[in-house]
């Protein structure tokens, strides 16, 4: 019958479609070259205070030396460049520790790995060799207090993937790194408490949309996690919640900062008075801060228009509801046909 085949079609194109929202995923075969296409591993010294740790974890004696060593290999058949920086440990603005070259350290740190250490070096491999290289770490004569925290990253600066994005030459351009943490301390039975504050509030944009940039500090040289925002923001004309937001596992690294983004939700805001509150939490650590702000009516004119402006379209959604329409009706014209004929 036409209507038993129509079915079936149906259940092949729902079939279909359901593959496609779901959202099946390829497998990728394994394979014996990482991603980075170069293999870094550090060589870690027998005066480890932490013999499991798969990085530098190291006490240093103030006017001292110390000489940090990894091996860079080139597993592939090519040759290539590679790129050894000391870098210092910086926080990013998604709350956790980063292993990046920045200039994000916060100024009162005494002192930093990148300043204890000797320059960056440039590493050439042929195929399948590798090579050790070394950095020299200095240690100020009167020490300092805490941890310092940072890293060996190493990039090939010229390995990138390049593939048009669309019709106008704009490309996406991938570059893969590794890095080695190393933390060095004078005194590692010492205990440093952190010292959070929140240093400033402004409202800025991100992607054309008004958010908030809530900067805080970790003054004290310590590394810290298990870090959680809460964060609110208040109309303090009528005292109500406008926006909510949470970050949960965050950490932060010794003498840094980020600027926390908190977005202004989803409803319609007048220009006006505002607060911003948080409550932050790591372990038995408890901080609450707030802060006073004033949305302008430029910036409350950019939200309200984001929240009812152009949005995708899912052509998912409108494809399954109209071949649901389509399936109606041909029922209903089966239904009709089949009763008339009972007629006749």
């Amino acid at each position: 019958m036409w209507f038993k085949k129509i079915s079936q079609w149906w259940v092949l194109v729902l079939a279909l479609m359901l593959g496609g929202l779901l959202g099946m995923q390829p497998i990728h075969a394994a394979t014996s070259t990482p991603a980075s296409g170069f293999v870094l591993t550090p060589l870690l010294p027998k005066d480890q205070l932490d013999k499991q740790a798969g990085y530098f974890n190291l006490k240093v004696t103030p006017g001292s030396t110390r000489e940090l060593k990894v091996s860079v290999s080139n597993p592939s058949k090519s040759a290539i460049t590679l790129e050894v920086t000391p870098v210092n440990a910086t926080t990013s603005d998604a709350g956790s520790v980063a292993y990046v070259p920045s200039n994000r350290q916060d100024p009162l740190a005494t002192t930093t790995f990148k300043d204890m250490t000797s320059a960056g070096a440039t590493v050439q491999l042929a195929a399948h060799q590798a090579k050790t290289v070394g950095f020299t770490v200095t240690i100020p004569k009167n020490g300092f207090k805490g941890e310092v925290l940072g890293g060996l990253f190493v990039t090939n600066p010229t390995a990138s993937a390049t593939k048009p994005t669309n019709d106008q030459g704009f490309v996406l351009k991938n570059r893969y790194a590794e890095v080695t943490a190393v933390a060095l301390w004078c005194q590692p039975q010492e205990t440093i408490p952190v010292q959070l504050v929140l240093d400033q509030v402004k409202v800025t944009t991100d992607n054309g949309q008004p958010v908030l940039f809530a900067k805080l500090r970790n003054l004290a040289p310590t590394l810290f996690g298990q870090l959680t925002i809460q964060a609110r923001v208040i109309d303090r004309a009528t005292r109500k919640t406008v926006a909510t937001q949470r970050l949960k596992s965050g950490s932060m690294a010794p003498n840094s900062w980020f600027n926390y983004h908190v977005a202004l939700g989803s409803d319609r805001l007048a220009a006006g008075n505002y607060q911003l509150k948080l409550h932050l939490t790591s372990g038995t650590r408890v901080w609450n801060f707030s802060h006073n702000f004033t949305l302008t009516a430029q910036r409350a004119s950019q939200h309200n228009h984001r929240l009812v402006g152009p949005h995708k379209v899912n052509w998912w959604l409108w494809g399954s509801l109209a071949l649901v329409g389509l399936l109606a009706l041909l029922m209903a014209a089966y239904w009709f046909g089949q009763r008339r004929s009972r007629k006749e």
